[in-house]
C-alpha cells in the first residue's frame, strides 16, 4: 500500500528518480546501512519509520531484524517506492518529502540512511525529528559527506568552466547551492544533539569502495548527488558539463591492475536516544 502526500519543491525534486541505476551498487549501498545497525540497541520497537527509503535497501533489513514492529518506509520518489513495493515484507509506504513529514504515531525509531544530507538546516531538523520520538526511542542516521571528496570538487570545477555561452557552464545560483553544506562537523552535532539526548554515539567511516564498470564513479553519483546538475542545465549545457566532468573524473580515478576502481567514500554516523 503506497500512501500519496505533497512533494517537495526542492532542486531536482520533482524529477523521476532511477531505482535501477540506484540498485547498481546495491551491496555497496547496503555496507553503511549494516554498520549503522551494528552499533544500534534496541530490544523489542513497536514502531519504526525508514525515512528516505528509496527501493527499500535499509526497510528489508530493519524488517528483518525487528519482524513484530510497525514499519513505515517514507520517501519523496514514487519510482523508487514503486521499485520498494515488489518487497515481500510488511510495509506501510508513504509518498511523502522527508523534509515535511510528520510521524503518524511517536516512533521508537527514526532510520535515516542516505538522506538528511540532501536536507539544509540541520539544526532544526534533528530536534524536530528527535521530537517525534517516544521516551527512550532512537534517531539512528548515516549520511555521506562528500563536499571535500575529489569527485565532489572536480563536479565544482567543471560547474564553473566556460559553456557553449561563454560563460560558466552552471549559473552563480547552481553553484552556491552544489557548494553549500548541509552535513555538520561531528562536534557540531555533539552540541547540538547532547543537550536533547539521554545517549549519543557519532562516529565518521570512510569505506574504500571497490566499484566495477567503465565510469563507475559516474554511475554511482549520477542517481543521487549529481542529480541537481543534470536537471537544471539544458542539453547543450549538460553535453558540455559531462564532456569536462568525464574527463577530470577519468584523470583522477585509474582503473587497477585487475580492472576495478577505488573509490574512498566518508560518512558520517549518528544514534542520538531520547
Amino acid at each position: 500500500m503506497l500512501e500519496q502526500r505533497k512533494r517537495s519543491t526542492a532542486p531536482g525534486a520533482n524529477s523521476a528518480w532511477d531505482p535501477k541505476s540506484y540498485l547498481q551498487f546495491a551491496r555497496l549501498r547496503e555496507r553503511p546501512v549494516l554498520e549503522l545497525l551494528d552499533r544500534l540497541h534496541l530490544d523489542s520497537p513497536q514502531c519504526i519509520y525508514d525515512l528516505g527509503c528509496g527501493t527499500g535497501i535499509a526497510t528489508r533489513l530493519l524488517a528483518e531484524r525487528w519482524p513484530r514492529a510497525e514499519l513505515f518506509g517514507v520517501d519523496s520518489s514514487v519510482e523508487m517506492l514503486q521499485e520498494a513495493l515488489a518487497l515481500p515484507i510488511s510495509v506501510n509506504w508513504l509518498h511523502v518529502d522527508v523534509s515535511q513529514w510528520q510521524a503518524q504515531k511517536p516512533a521508537n525509531l527514526l532510520f535515516a540512511a542516505a538522506v538528511l544530507h540532501f536536507i539544509e538546516d540541520h539544526q532544526s531538523l534533528l530536534p524536530r525529528l528527535l521530537g517525534q520520538l517516544q521516551e527512550g526511542g532512537c534517531l539512528a542516521v548515516h549520511m555521506p559527506n562528500w563536499r571535500d571528496a575529489p569527485w565532489y570538487q572536480l563536479m565544482l570545477r567543471a560547474l564553473g568552466e566556460p559553456g557553449p555561452s561563454g560563460r560558466p557552464l552552471a549559473t552563480l545560483e547552481l553553484r552556491k547551492f552544489m557548494a553549500s553544506r548541509n552535513v555538520l562537523s561531528l562536534d557540531g552535532y555533539y552540541r547540538l544533539l547532547a543537550p536533547l539526548t539521554r545517549e549519543l554515539d557519532i562516529w565518521e567511516t570512510e569505506h574504500l569502495q571497490v566499484v566495477e564498470g567503465n565510469s563507475p564513479i559516474f554511475d554511482w553519483v549520477k542517481v543521487s548527488a549529481l542529480r541537481p546538475v543534470l536537471i537544471a542545465l539544458d542539453d547543450a549545457e549538460r553535453e558540455a558539463f559531462l564532456g569536462k566532468y568525464l574527463k577530470l573524473l577519468h584523470a583522477h580515478y585509474l582503473q587497477e591492475d585487475d580492472g576495478r576502481t577505488l573509490f574512498p567514500f566518508k560518512r558520517t554516523f549518528i544514534i542520538a536516544t531520547r
